[in-house]
């Protein structure tokens, strides 16, 4: 029945044309199912594998929908005519882009939602501050504490 139920899952998400959208639905479903799991006392391999597949789930969605937005630093900045531009715009915008979106989506149960925030927070903040520190750079749009304040607010729905 479990695998069934996977499977139901795993072919309904692919409706989604985002796939941060797709893994945020299999992470949803999935953590829910594992909490049901817990509530009825199912074997603990199976409580095991569930917790496994909430961990990939949640790895994928910051794979697909956070990195490309900290990649922005990360790769080098192109030289025109003997200046160095900042990749600063470029992910200022992605930041804006995905975070506009992602506001919009849910994530009910508050533990998740609360472990899914800290995660972001972690990769896109250490990702910045670094960058900001290493470049020596001043003058931001966003400065670290507006982004943790802004991630604060994500899959309220």
């Amino acid at each position: 029945m479990a695998s069934c139920l996977e499977q139901n899952l795993a072919s309904r998400s692919q409706s989604f044309a985002d796939q941060g959208l797709r893994f945020l639905f299999l992470l949803n479903n999935s953590y829910f199912i594992r909490q049901q799991n817990l509530l009825i006392d199912l074997d603990i391999f199976d409580i095991a594998q569930l917790t496994r597949k909430v961990g990939d789930y949640m790895e994928s969605y910051l794979q697909v929908s956070w990195a490309p937005v900290l990649s922005c630093l990360l790769t080098p900045t192109p030289r025109c005519f003997g200046k160095n531009y900042s990749p600063l715009p470029k992910f200022d915008s992605e930041f804006q882009k995905t975070y506009s979106t992602q506001k919009l989506w849910k994530v009910p149960d508050p533990e998740l939602r609360k472990t899914l925030r800290r995660a972001i927070t972690e990769k896109i903040i250490s990702g910045y501050t670094k960058y900001i520190e290493d470049s020596n750079v001043t003058t931001l749009k966003f400065t670290p504490q507006n982004l943790e304040e802004m991630l604060q607010e994500l899959f309220e729905g």
